[in-house]
């Protein structure tokens, strides 16, 4: 399968010279799309645009497409940067090298896309989309199981230990206090205050979510396990309530997710949505309908079983997917599994 990421790259220290270059060309570029007017654009990057993008609104500015036939990446042994990125303008014939310094050390072995330029202040980004074709293997040892959720945003089961490993408890606290620092601000009206720290939430977030996928990879690498998750579709629809609203409606489920996959196909990890119909409701043990008594304890009133409620999620789905199991204990695994008589009970 085709993967792709995205490389942020900041144009790092260019000379007088080519910043005015690529002022000139970034200028006339948006002067083109809000008013159609050309004061002169490189030829192709006008081309691309037209044909790839459709204008939202002519009044905010949009980055630059730059088509990967007129662009190129190198690497070098300048003491400046190792990295160096070439870009069309009009009227330099071969265009321009800028020093750029990517967030993460570029692999060769990916082939280079489209890249996009974009303008932060007084600075200059490129943001170049690379892809490789990945080999997913097909037969596992073992299945990881995992179940997202508010208070603990991933609940980890192991098919050959069933464990629980929790996972990212200090997201929630994280959200609460910003959600209380927000309200604080907006009751003493710190309106620049509050701009100021906008952003600063979702970035903390989501450096949580980095490590915790990492950490869920590593783990399914580790143990030669089939990562299995709960299929989120229509949660929103049956919560009920406005802090339940609030919770979900704000919470990263689809980017801890995304997260997930993408690092694990990286490694060649297959990762299954198995759907999440009642994992919450339902006793692990016996398969009875049981109760959620509060947030993070589950109980059984049919075998007195009691337990994590995430854990028992979890256990779930483990078990929802272990109809895709080989007797001898290996996981044979194909894009779309087809679903046994049992998992559609199950999920209804």
């Amino acid at each position: 399968m085709l993967i792709s990421k995205t490389l942020k790259c900041k144009v790092f220290n260019p000379t007088r010279k080519k910043l005015g270059l690529l002022d000139r060309e970034y200028l006339n570029f948006q002067i083109y799309i809000r008013s159609g007017r050309d004061f002169g654009i490189y030829s192709l990057t006008k081309s691309t645009f037209n044909f790839k993008y459709k204008i939202k609104s002519r009044k905010k500015k949009q980055p630059m497409p730059l088509a990967n036939q007129s662009t190129k990446l190198k690497i070098t042994n300048h003491k400046l940067t190792p990295y160096w990125f070439r870009i069309p303008v009009k009227g330099k014939r071969g265009g321009i090298w800028l020093p750029i310094k990517p967030h993460e050390e570029i692999d060769f072995t990916w082939e280079i896309r489209e890249a996009k330029l974009f303008k932060r202040k007084k600075d200059f980004w490129i943001y170049i989309t690379i892809r490789k074709e990945v080999q997913l293997k097909t037969s596992y040892s073992s299945v990881l199981a995992l179940d997202v959720g508010e208070k603990v945003i991933a609940a980890a089961v192991l098919s050959s230990e069933r464990k629980p490993i929790f996972l990212g408890r200090e997201v929630r606290g994280i959200r609460r206090h910003h959600a209380w620092l927000r309200k604080r601000l907006q009751e003493r009206k710190l309106f620049k205050k509050l701009k100021e720290i906008r952003g600063k939430e979702k970035r903390r977030v989501e450096l949580v979510l980095h490590e915790v996928s990492k950490e869920i990879v590593e783990l399914a690498e580790k143990n030669d396990s089939i990562i299995v998750l709960g299929d989120l579709k229509g949660i929103r629809k049956g919560g009920k309530g406005k802090r339940f609203n609030r919770i979900v409606n704000s919470f990263p489920f689809n980017r801890l997710s995304f997260f997930i996959e993408y690092k694990a196909h990286l490694k060649g990890i297959a990762v299954v949505k198995i759907r999440e119909d009642y994992t919450s409701k339902t006793c692990s043990r016996c398969g009875e309908e049981g109760k959620r008594v509060k947030q993070g304890l589950f109980k059984c009133p049919n075998c007195k079983y009691q337990a994590n409620a995430d854990y028992n999620g979890a256990m779930n789905i483990l078990k929802r997917f272990e109809s895709y199991m080989l007797s001898d204990g290996a996981v044979a695994f194909s894009p779309e599994p087809p679903m046994t008589e049992q998992t559609r009970a199950e999920a209804h």
